[in-house]
């Protein structure tokens, strides 16, 4: 997953520990759906990697031509597939991503009747804006996008009438609480970049074991190779 990826995921994850606090089931439901179709696309594009990744290292290998050859089918085979998955992945996460924009807009109307103090309404709102702002609206068909821009304008201005109404007290509570997110968010990305670190030293660790596979047939050799690879993971 990359690092934008990881942000939106975890943004959406915080969307809906909003949404779960003010009952608002419908948009839960859809940052859920969303959430998750984020982690697919990108199990799938990890894995298209991986494959490219094995077609280049099994073409460029010492394997006899016949047993190459097969390989490379298989993987061609998986590749073709993967395509397909991904497609049908993408087509899926804009689906969820139209529905949550329906369900954010009907929510902001419904705080509107809900007994919350002002500045549990801001909160709710200003959440609903950051949330809406990373949907991918220009992907949208043109009658959702008139539909989408249409309703960030009204969260925009839901969000100023509740801002307008904040009292002093209410206002210092809003800087105490942007500075615990500043925070959050600088822990957020410290923990993902070493994630991503993670990650990559795990990849080139697969094509290591891949390497071993097309050179070496000696079980021993491989076993001690394997051995020092997996000691190497462990230290990350």
């Amino acid at each position: 997953m990359s690092s934008d990826s990881a942000l939106k995921h975890q943004k959406f994850q915080n969307g809906m520990l909003v949404a779960q606090s003010f009952q608002m089931s419908k948009m839960n439901q859809g940052l859920s759906k969303l959430s998750e179709s984020i982690n697919v696309n990108s199990r799938l594009q990890m894995r298209a990697i991986q494959i490219q990744s094995d077609i280049k290292e099994i073409a460029n290998s010492q394997l006899v031509e016949a047993k190459k050859n097969n390989e490379l089918k298989r993987l061609e085979i998986e590749k073709a597939d993967l395509i397909y998955q991904q497609d049908k992945a993408e087509k899926e996460y804009i689906r969820f991503q139209r529905n949550l924009a329906f369900e954010i807009k009907n929510s902001v109307e419904d705080i509107e009747s809900q007994e919350n103090t002002n500045m549990e309404k801001f909160l709710f709102l200003q959440t609903s804006e950051s949330l809406f702002a990373e949907l991918d609206t220009e992907r949208f068909e043109i009658s959702e996008m008139e539909y989408a821009r249409d309703a960030y304008k009204s969260i925009l201005k839901s969000k100023k009438k509740y801002e307008d109404l904040l009292n002093t007290k209410d206002k210092e509570d809003l800087k105490t609480i942007i500075n615990i997110e500043e925070v959050d968010e600088n822990k957020l990305l410290i923990s993902i970049e070493n994630d991503l670190k993670k990650l990559k030293v795990f990849h080139q660790s697969i094509n290591k074991i891949l390497k071993l596979k097309l050179k070496s047939k000696n079980p021993k050799v491989l076993k001690d190779a394997l051995n020092k690879i997996i000691k190497e993971i462990k230290k990350q």
